[in-house]
């Protein structure tokens, strides 16, 4: 996560990834872009937001019915509040995906299906941020807590990294959820609420 994507693209372009898929608006702000080395949709993903901080790591599986197997598994567990997002599909990238928080808060996408870009010469897919089905192709609603939250990061010192403020516009503010929805909780404006749903309102990412 970062206070300015444009110049994190271009100091990862720098290094020699290409960018696959970005969302940006018509006056051009860059909200967030993937980006890759080995032919993937991404190696590595740059999302708008005060940072340095680590929205998440991600690892891949084989097939959806994998992730299917997580939920239920933490269902039986009565774990089920540490489901932050999903299970969805991206619109970007084309992943089947499960967000879950670690014992620390540290958020961990589970996914699978994404697609082989293979061509270096192929076009990036640009996404226009009031696209409903960019974050979720199936226009489920995006929780706040997954725009504002993330890890933060140590320097080469093992100090914190001081936040820096993103001045730019934030996805989250120009979109109100990917289908149109507010929040996704009753009064869960910050994004922090935990624990059991809100009147009217279900864990997870559904109303």
């Amino acid at each position: 996560m970062t206070p300015d994507v444009q110049r994190g693209r271009g100091y990862l372009e720098d290094l020699g990834f290409r960018v696959t898929e970005d969302i940006k608006d018509e006056e051009g702000t860059t909200y967030a872009a993937w980006m890759h080395r080995k032919g993937t949709v991404h190696d590595t993903a740059l999302t708008g937001g005060d940072g340095p901080r680590l929205h998440h790591v991600a690892f891949s599986t084989h097939e959806k019915h994998n992730i299917i197997q997580i939920c239920d598994k933490m269902g039986a567990l009565r774990m089920s509040d540490r489901i932050e997002r999903g299970p969805g599909r991206h619109g970007v990238s084309n992943a089947f995906y499960l967000y879950i928080l670690d014992p620390d808060d540290h958020r961990i996408e589970i996914y699978t299906q994404d697609y082989y870009t293979g061509d270096p010469d192929n076009p990036v897919i640009t996404w226009d941020v009031h696209d409903n089905q960019r974050r979720d192709w199936w226009g489920n609603p995006v929780v706040p807590s997954w725009y504002t939250e993330a890890s933060k990061v140590l320097d080469l010192d093992g100090n914190v990294q001081e936040l820096i403020e993103r001045t730019d516009s934030s996805e989250m503010a120009v979109t109100v959820g990917a289908d149109g929805f507010s929040y996704t909780r009753e009064k869960d404006e910050d994004g922090t609420y935990r624990g059991e749903a809100a009147k009217g309102f279900k864990l997870g990412n559904q109303l």
